[in-house]
């Protein structure tokens, strides 16, 4: 390495979220072997599970600098708020009506005009025109097609309008459909709304559910059916012309939660529903916690999770993988500023780590165990050791102290947002694990400080909510005991990844960000380990032994 190069403050080796690291994702893509799965087509999973930073977001990047058919879908661009504020859905779904069924008909049409637009150029009136027309020639004159013809015509211009106004107009029929079924049988009821469900009798409320149900269930799904045959049977057969959808970002607010669930489930099953397409494909990203989130509350009579989790991909990364995110990247940082030399990471973090208890433990590896196993954190960890090694060719031992401590605060703070949704409380809560020994037994919780933690968060206000405060909850009611609610929120720190459990002797132990394994209040006895993430360690005071 030449004499040029220093670290400046205003470094970076890349950025957080995928959408603002094109330029280093570009160049420094490592590929952990599930691009070739997302990118094949006959291949079921489909579902990219993961949490937050794992590079789902990347994978799908890199699947559109790749592929010559990908088309990204933004549920935020798809105004669903329209159909959170209509107040007739709002009424019947209050009132019981299920409306998955009108979920997935949303989804499937939006799919398929977004399939048909890219495949034949569909981009202005002109194409759309002689697409009809084409179609028309093209298609084998069948009963099985009749269908989809028919739905194609009854659409007509509208069919293909952005998005924004199928899905408006699509919901207005449904409005309008499930208004005159309870104007021809309920006509006392008046106008709609969320607030009179509730303040319908029983004998009402069983009339509006059946007749609101009968509506739903009569929408043209089938039709769509039809359609998603079409496309395979004629449309989409040349197996060198692959088309893929993607869906991301469905973890942000674009509409309340209880719709949001019901809408990622339907787009879920609609993904599925697609495999009768061979050279189609629909990947679907999602947080592991917003996943679980939606399987929670969305679950049915009817619900098979396990036809879901085979159709899914979890992402992991490997020790090795992480080394090899790491080092692109510092070779772009520094070849294209200062040097044509090969730099890696050795060549700029000192040869053991400033707190390494391992005897000869290697720098990086000291720094890979403070990471959740994922690339948001090795980056973030090492552009955080690039401010406070500023105007030094190397990173020394004190600026890589230094990092550690404002990276472990950065990071708490990080898995707090992540999982704000199940846990809004976790800031509170994590206070018990301060100034310990980084491995104790559960009973060293001790009863008096959990009652003092649960009483002082029951006096910062109201407005509290979360599955953390409804066990709390349980305790301030009487229905879970002390005991009972300790080996529970140890099971809490546990899925979030702030602890590790030893629950036999024999065993090693289980992180559940690595082996996704779920651990039972059953498994948790007062002599279990619980052992502190070392991401965690400074910020929360740990200490070894």
């Amino acid at each position: 390495m030449t004499k040029q190069f220093v670290f400046r403050r205003s470094q970076t080796i890349g950025a957080a979220a995928a959408e603002q690291d094109g330029y280093y994702l570009s160049r420094c893509f490592v590929d952990t072997g599930d691009l070739d799965v997302i990118g094949d087509v006959e291949d079921p999973r489909r579902i990219l599970v993961g949490r937050t930073g794992s590079g789902k977001s990347a994978l799908l990047v890199r699947l559109a600098e790749v592929e010559e058919h990908v088309l990204g879908i933004e549920p935020e661009a798809l105004s669903l708020t329209y159909i959170a504020n209509s107040n007739v859905l709002r009424f019947f779904s209050n009132a019981g009506v299920k409306l998955d069924i009108f979920y997935r008909l949303l989804w499937r049409h939006v799919f398929c005009v977004e399939i048909l637009k890219e495949r034949f150029r569909i981009d202005t009136d002109d194409r759309k025109k002689a697409f009809l027309e084409r179609l028309w020639r093209l298609i084998p004159r069948s009963k099985k097609h009749e269908k989809a013809l028919a739905y194609l015509r009854d659409w007509g211009e509208s069919f293909w309008q952005e998005t924004e106004y199928r899905i408006k107009e699509i919901t207005t029929k449904l409005e309008e459909g499930l208004q005159d079924a309870i104007a021809a049988s309920l006509p006392q009821l008046g106008s709609l709304s969320a607030s009179a469900a509730e303040k319908l009798t029983t004998e009402q409320k069983e009339e509006v559910t059946h007749r609101g149900q009968e509506v739903v269930n009569k929408v043209q799904i089938r039709q769509l059916s039809d359609i998603i045959d079409l496309l395979g049977d004629t449309l989409l057969t040349d197996p060198q012309q692959r088309y893929y959808l993607t869906i991301d970002r469905l973890d942000e607010d674009w509409v309340e939660d209880n719709l949001r669930f019901r809408l990622i489930r339907a787009v879920i099953q609609t993904s599925l529903d697609f495999t009768r397409i061979k050279n189609v494909k629909i990947i679907v990203a999602i947080r592991q916690d917003l996943v679980d989130r939606v399987y929670r509350y969305t679950r049915d009579a009817g619900f098979q999770e396990e036809k879901y989790r085979t159709s899914s991909l979890d992402i992991t990364w490997s020790r090795n993988q992480l080394v090899d995110v790491l080092d692109s990247r510092i070779r772009v940082l520094v070849r294209e500023q200062y040097t044509t030399a090969e730099v890696a990471h050795g060549d700029l973090l000192p040869m053991t780590a400033p707190s390494a208890r391992k005897k000869g433990q290697k720098t990086i590896d000291w720094m890979i165990e403070r990471t959740l196993t994922r690339p948001r954190d090795i980056i973030h960890f090492f552009n955080v050791c690039i401010k406070c090694a500023d105007g030094k060719p190397v990173i020394s031992r004190r600026a890589l102290s230094e990092a550690e401590g404002a990276y472990s605060r950065e990071r708490l703070r990080a898995l707090g947002d992540e999982w704000f949704g199940l846990y809004p409380n976790l800031f509170h809560l994590v206070r018990v694990l301060r100034q310990r020994k980084q491995s104790f037994a559960v009973s060293e919780l001790l009863l008096d400080d959990l009652q003092d933690s649960i009483i002082e968060l029951y006096a910062s206000g109201p407005g509290k909510k979360g599955l953390d405060f409804e066990l709390i909850n349980r305790v301030w009611e009487g229905s879970l005991d002390l005991e009972g609610y300790r080996k529970r929120l140890v099971l809490v720190f546990y899925r979030v990844g702030l602890v590790g459990l030893k629950v036999e002797p024999y065993m090693p132990v289980s992180w559940s960000y690595q082996s996704g394994a779920s651990v039972s209040t059953a498994e948790v006895r007062d002599d279990t380990r619980v052992h502190v993430q070392k991401t965690f360690w400074r910020v929360l005071g740990i200490t070894g032994g």
